[in-house]
């Protein structure tokens, strides 16, 4: 059981670790410092998308965003699974709220050094949308695009299958926060947090990836955890 920095049990809890992406090479490592940098660089925006809080930045679960937090109620969220598939679907809340659940509980790991340990999740595995889409044969990655589609990014589809992956909705047991990713965000715990995509709104099969906004600033690819 973790606890929380006043001690309360069942709360995320953040830890620093050393570098876990020490072999991923040059651009990645440019990447790191750029992410710091272009957060600083956002200025007043990127403060105002996370609520200008202390808090949120060096909190238990620090957040990081380069879009503003969308003001839409989960009744009205929808997902779109499209691309190379036999039935694109546009998912509602009423499908949603149907479908069988997935829940729980990982660490998550950001690019910037930090992990936040035993984090509990509840959502939709995104598996469970790409069977019913009927995923073609060409199909090998899944783009992830956020709510305005500034911010996306490729992941490769047998990691979108795996058992862990899910689309989540809920986080320690309440609706997932908004400055988290709410009303839907994918977590991906055997990649590092940028693959991680929040506020979700299309699944769009490919049969390659496409630089999505980090990808395109020197990031890689694929961003396995590197334990310490």
């Amino acid at each position: 059981m973790t606890t929380g920095d006043d001690g309360s049990p069942g709360a995320p809890r953040m830890r620093y670790t050393r570098r876990r992406v020490l072999v991923l090479g040059g651009a990645f490592a440019a990447g790191v410092v750029g992410v710091v940098a272009g957060l600083r660089g956002l200025g007043g925006r990127a403060v105002d998308s996370v609520g200008g809080a202390l808090s949120d930045q060096f909190g238990p679960f620090p957040v990081r965003s380069i879009e503003d937090v969308p003001d839409v109620p989960a009744e009205e969220w929808t997902i779109t699974v499209d691309g190379l598939v036999d039935e694109p679907l546009e998912i509602d809340h009423a499908t949603w709220s149907s479908l069988q659940r997935l829940d729980e509980t990982v660490d998550f790991h950001c690019v910037e050094g930090w992990s936040v340990d035993d984090v509990r999740w509840g959502g939709i595995a995104p598996a469970v949308l790409l069977e019913r889409a009927g995923v073609r044969p060409e199909g090998t990655w899944v783009v992830v695009h956020g709510y305005t589609g500034e911010y996306t990014s490729s992941v490769p589809i047998d990691l979108v299958r795996d058992s862990q992956t899910v689309l989540a909705d809920t986080m320690e047991g309440a609706p997932l926060p908004a400055k988290h990713g709410g009303p839907i965000r994918l977590v991906v715990p055997d990649q590092l947090g940028y693959k991680s995509v929040k506020w979700v709104t299309r699944l769009e099969v490919t049969d390659a990836s496409r630089p999505g906004y980090w990808e395109s600033r020197g990031y890689p690819d694929e961003a396995p955890v590197m334990q310490s």
